[in-house]
């Protein structure tokens, strides 16, 4: 083979081999660019699939929002519908208060007067208490057998006579309503000294209430003359 043949076939090798390096740097450039075409689809697809269920999203909260709005749209309504009508009880309820506490004052003032005449009248009654009492006991009083002596009095017959004594006499009247039963004169005669010449009864009886008896007796004694004598009317209810 000549020289000049062996230089082109030299240079066809070379050249067949860089059209082969090139078709594989090509070729990885394509399959290189291929994927990251298809990684950016994949990408673009994630992203458009987030999109779509942020998509979906927005619309199920904005049906939510559309729902509540509604709701809160009612509820305000409901609200200022209740507001009005629960202001008008409460305006209506506190007018009551007002009269009710009106009323109460002046109950609480009725019951005050009330207590003062009730204090009053207790004050009363303990008077009424006492009088009745007062008037009860005059009238057990006047009820009670209550002996007198109507110029009942003693007259010394002693120098004068053989026998002494002394002749007592008058009335004894029983001022009392009821009966005087075991009625008598306690008699103590006195001589010189402070000497007793007698100490004896004169017996009366029953003396009825507001009745009177006479009374005529002789207490006699020895020795000398009387100095004094005492007289007491005694009785049993």
């Amino acid at each position: 083979m000549s020289e000049k043949n062996v230089v082109s076939r030299t240079v066809a090798i070379r050249l067949v081999i860089l059209y082969i390096i090139l078709a594989v740097g090509l070729l990885g450039i394509i399959i290189s660019y291929t994927s990251i075409i298809n990684s950016k689809d994949s990408y673009i697809q994630s992203k458009d699939s987030q999109i779509q269920i942020l998509t979906n999203e927005k619309y199920q909260l904005q049906s939510w929002l559309d729902r509540n709005e509604t709701l809160l749209s009612y509820l305000q309504t409901w609200l200022d519908e209740n507001t009005t009508y629960y202001n008008t009880q409460i305006d209506s309820l506190n007018s009551q208060i007002l009269v009710l506490t009106d009323q109460n004052n002046q109950l609480n003032s009725q019951i005050t007067n009330l207590q003062n005449q009730i204090s009053d009248l207790n004050t009363q009654i303990s008077l009424l208490t006492t009088q009745i009492t007062n008037l009860q006991n005059q009238v057990n009083t006047l009820k009670t057998p209550k002996l007198i002596g109507v110029n009942l009095k003693g007259d010394d017959n002693g120098p004068f006579w053989d026998k002494l004594y002394l002749k007592v006499y008058g009335y004894v009247c029983n001022v009392g309503t009821n009966t005087a039963y075991n009625s008598k004169i306690h008699v103590i005669l006195y001589q010189s000294g402070g000497v007793v010449a007698n100490n004896t009864y004169i017996t009366l009886g029953t003396i009825n209430g507001e009745s009177w008896i006479s009374v005529d007796s002789k207490v006699y004694f020895d020795g000398p003359a009387l100095t004094g004598w005492n007289l007491t009317l005694e009785w049993t209810s």
